[in-house]
């Protein structure tokens, strides 16, 4: 069961790794800099960066009214709140990149 939830880290992690390179490459290539990237970057951005902020509402309701949570778990969830709204940029650049 640990090597499972090992696997899972490692994977979540190269994901995250892979959203941050295609983001950077799509934010500073050429392809940004048209009216139709231009787009497509408001459009993922107005899609993945609210959820910064209802995910934090979440985080403070269960801290405050479900189980305090611990510095450890704290930190852990705010580490998945960033990392994983930047997959969402990542994945969103990458349907609208692909249908537009």
């Amino acid at each position: 069961m640990a090597a499972l939830l090992f696997i899972g880290i490692v994977v979540y992690i190269l994901l995250f790794f892979a959203s941050v390179f295609f983001s950077l490459k799509f934010q500073f290539g050429e392809e940004s800099n048209d009216e139709r990237g231009k787009k497509i970057l408001n459009t993922s951005y107005g899609f993945a960066f609210p959820l910064v902020i209802l995910g934090w509402f979440i985080i403070a309701l269960v801290d405050d009214y479900i189980k305090p949570f611990s510095l450890e778990s704290y930190q852990t969830a705010i580490w998945f709140l960033v990392t994983g709204t930047y997959i969402v940029h990542a994945v969103i650049l990458f349907s609208l990149k692909r249908t537009s």
